[in-house]
């Protein structure tokens, strides 16, 4: 009886482990059952685990790439073999695998792994599509200065900088102080046409004096402007589908974020500067918890997309986002790392299914990829966003991708970034990035002191992009304070 018990406890920790099917338990408890002697014996452990550094074993490669695939393998002895299948033919016995080809199409490769435990099996799809041979759109100049806003509200006390952006040229800008309640005026003047352009900057009541109650629900709610820069993945992505169709105006496109929010659905950013601005509807205060504000986002060990987080108060108390922006200085605050005050504008291509131009205020220039794969549709262009050419303003952080073999790696910065591994932790909300108030600086790099926050506004910060994943773009599932997530509608 303590044989057979004991022979029972080691089936039972097999389907735990091993996770067989309850045919092969039930033949093996008629065994059990019978003579003994007939049942083999042999030691207990588990078998080799097979895990791929993209999601789910999937590879994308275009024809004549060579991709190398390497599995992260657990539990492996002296005893391991490694068996590599193509088409019914075996092809390798390394702990890695090359693979290329100059035809288009969907291929399956098979690894088989051992130990003294016994064997495991997997299988990757890699999809090889034809290698483009796409005319890239020429990048106009950046053409004559631009500037984030015309008109701000600011809190007395407070200081702003008044910047306009132009390749190739010294800084164009003034540095306000508010110290007087009204309406001021600060003019600029261009150094190369001399034309003048005024901003209009309403000093406010002290920082404070329009604060709303502490306490209301913890999910944003209110999306006031949602402008992506152009990617694959914002409208049309294959996952997903069409989310904005056409006709969809920017309000529309608004309450859908909310809504996708609501069901912890992805909203993708775009390219470099894409952003939203979201509200609360109370004064989220800073430093109640260990954290203030979490996003969910969804990077993975072999891809993070950084967004930079901005916070703002309403220091005119009309309820709209209108006023003087503050960042979260991550990790990279202040390094080589990262440029504020930067400027990018895309170009509208005139032939559909073409790549996107870019230039910066740096006088960088590259592209946004078109992914026929990913994403058919005829421009990276939404049907909110009007003219031949959009600019975004904020800051940025240097492009760490990488793409070899096949395979594209993004990695994370440390921590203070929207869709960021650095900032994964496990919080109030559940598993998502976490945020401090109290990280916000001014335009100066100085500590802001912010008691409160009303509106929270999250940009993707780099230029990159890989052959097979596209340009880095930010994506937001969910915004709110750092309070237990709300239970789904």
């Amino acid at each position: 009886m303590t044989t057979l018990f004991n022979r029972i406890k080691y089936i039972l920790f097999s389907l735990q482990v091993r996770g067989r099917g309850w045919v092969f338990v039930f033949l093996l408890l008629l065994v059990s059952c019978g003579d003994e002697e007939q049942v083999p014996q042999r030691e207990d452990g588990p078998l080799p685990e097979i895990t791929w550094v993209m999601s789910s074993g999937r590879f994308r490669i275009q024809t004549g790439e060579t991709i190398q695939l390497v599995p992260d393998i657990e539990y492996l002895d002296e005893t391991s073999t490694y068996t590599w299948t193509f088409e019914g033919d075996t092809v390798g016995h390394e702990n890695y695998y090359t693979f290329t080809t100059h035809q288009p199409g969907e291929y399956y490769v098979q690894l088989a792994v051992t130990n003294r435990y016994g064997e495991s099996k997997d299988e990757v799809k890699i999809t090889v599509t034809e290698a483009a041979n796409e005319v890239l759109p020429e990048i106009p100049e950046m053409g004559d200065w631009k500037f984030p806003w015309t008109e701000i509200n600011v809190a007395q006390g407070r200081s702003i900088k008044v910047r306009a952006y132009m390749t190739g040229s010294d800084e164009v800008s003034e540095v306000f102080t508010a110290s007087a309640e009204g309406r001021h005026t600060v003019t600029l003047t261009n150094p190369v046409t001399r034309v003048q352009q005024e901003f209009i900057i309403n000093v406010c009541p002290p920082a404070g004096t329009y604060r709303r109650s502490n306490e209301g629900q913890a999910m944003v709610n209110h999306v006031y402007e949602y402008m992506p820069a152009p990617g694959h993945q914002v409208n049309g992505y294959i996952i997903v589908g069409e989310s904005y169709p056409a006709g969809c105006t920017h309000e529309q496109a608004c309450d859908s974020v909310l809504a996708h929010f609501s069901r912890k659905w992805s909203v993708s950013l775009g390219g470099q500067g894409g952003y939203l601005i979201a509200g609360f509807d109370h004064s989220v205060p800073s430093g109640v918890g260990e954290y203030d504000l979490c996003i969910k986002g969804n990077p993975f060990s072999y891809q993070s997309e950084p967004g930079i987080i901005w916070v703002s108060q309403d220091d005119n108390g009309d309820g709209l986002p209108n006023d003087q922006w503050f960042e979260l200085a991550g990790s990279e605050y202040g390094t080589d790392n990262h440029w504020t005050e930067y400027a990018i504008t895309y170009y509208r291509p005139e032939k559909a299914k073409s790549a996107v131009g870019w230039r910066d205020s740096n006088n960088e220039t590259g592209y946004i990829p078109y992914m026929s794969y990913w994403n058919p549709s005829a421009y990276y262009w939404q049907p909110w966003q009007q003219g031949t050419e959009m600019t975004f303003f904020g800051s940025r952080l240097k492009d760490r991708s990488t793409y070899e073999h096949g395979i594209s790696d993004i990695p994370p910065y440390d921590w203070g970034y929207a869709d960021n591994l650095g900032d994964l932790i496990d919080g109030p909300a559940g598993k998502m990035g976490y945020y401090k108030i109290s990280n916000a600086v001014t335009w100066d790099g100085a500590p802001a002191n912010l008691e409160y926050i009303d509106f929270i506004k999250i940009q993707t910060a780099q230029t990159g992009s890989t052959p097979n994943l596209g340009e880095i773009s930010t994506e937001i599932y969910y915004i709110g304070e750092s309070k237990p997530f709300p239970a789904l509608p």
